[in-house]
């Protein structure tokens, strides 16, 4: 028994590890996000003018979603399959609502 708790354990710090990973990319992946973002130009009151500047923010945006939201996307055909919806689908649900808004 002490077995299995330990390798369930194990399993579990993975997962941790796995999510605190792709928190800081997404991150560090938000910061020029923000700064090509018109609207935060417009608050902060400075221009930056990037040729293909809305693609930038497509593609990196892009990357957020399918990278930091994996473990969530994976999560909703996991919840599906089993007929039992729950936080993952809603998570998933919610960023695939916010990215394609």
């Amino acid at each position: 028994m002490d077995h299995k708790k330990h390798k369930e354990h194990k399993n579990h710090s993975k997962h941790i590890q796995e999510f605190r990973t792709k928190f800081f990319v997404s991150l560090i992946l938000t910061v020029p996000i923000l700064a090509l973002s018109q609207t935060i130009q417009a608050w902060l009151n400075f221009t930056l003018d990037v040729p293909f500047q809305k693609e930038i923010v497509f593609l990196f945006s892009l990357l957020i979603y399918v990278y930091g939201g994996s473990p969530f996307l994976r999560g909703i055909f996991q919840e599906i399959k089993k007929r039992q919806p729950g936080m993952m689908t809603l998570i998933g649900t919610a960023i695939s609502v916010a990215f394609f808004f």
